[in-house]
């Protein structure tokens, strides 16, 4: 990796927040407010892509998986918007957040047509913003379970992988900054405890919260040997 997948996380993170404000302040009478929170969450939700991008940047297999999907986003019309609605607001300065209603319903906002961006969707903010989110969440979910050895240190750091890559759990413990055969104790049976001794010194997911509360999914992880260590000898 070019730099670490945990910025995707980050960005994703940040989204999540600016979008919970939107919620928070949606209740509400306050204009002002909603129109900032948006500007953030879009800003923010718009660089997900961009820092998986130079996450992993040149990766031949990071290329191919992505090529479809991106032109996709492209198409999709809700993409389409909110990548417009960026440009909008960070490079001229409108805000199109500036209609809405208040009712026994309930407050809602709505998008407004500037002369820079005529076409808006006729969801209400808050809705529109959720489904946008969890579209660009459906595609770094997809990423984390078709790239897994690549963007997740778990799945990176397994027997298989490595077997895969030509390489030994010396050359995983080497780089993790450890010393060659740090984890072994010339033990019967010890080959999955020394892999997962390493695990717990890499990183990982850091947004399975995420995927669970919008998508409600979860992420494989690699099995975990039962403990306690049992070498196969009887005393």
């Amino acid at each position: 990796m070019t730099r670490s997948f945990g910025l995707v996380d980050y960005k994703v993170q940040e989204a999540e927040f600016f979008l919970l404000e939107v919620h928070r302040y949606g209740q509400k009478i306050d204009f002002w407010a909603v129109q900032f929170c948006v500007s953030a969450f879009v800003s923010a939700a718009r660089s997900v892509t961009f820092a998986m991008q130079a996450s992993l940047k040149g990766n031949p297999e990071f290329d191919v998986w992505y090529a479809p999907r991106q032109e996709a986003l492209r198409k999709d019309p809700l993409s389409r918007f909110f990548h417009d609605f960026r440009t909008v607001t960070q490079h001229i300065g409108e805000n199109l957040v500036s209609g809405g209603s208040h009712s026994k319903a309930g407050t809602f906002y709505y998008f407004v047509p500037c002369r820079d961006l005529p076409n808006v969707p006729e969801l209400d903010v808050i809705t529109a913003c959720n489904t946008y989110f969890k579209s660009v969440l459906e595609l770094v979910h997809d990423c984390y379970v078709h790239l897994r050895t690549i963007v997740d240190g778990q799945w990176y750091f397994t027997e298989e992988n490595f077997r895969h890559l030509g390489k030994t759990i010396e050359d995983a413990e080497e780089e993790l900054g450890l010393p060659r055969g740090w984890t072994d104790i010339k033990k019967p049976g010890i080959e999955p405890y020394r892999w997962h001794v390493l695990r717990r010194s890499a990183d990982g997911c850091n947004i399975q919260s995420q995927f669970d509360k919008w998508l409600g999914r979860t992420l494989d992880r690699p099995p975990t040997p039962p403990p306690p260590y049992d070498s196969g000898r009887s005393e």
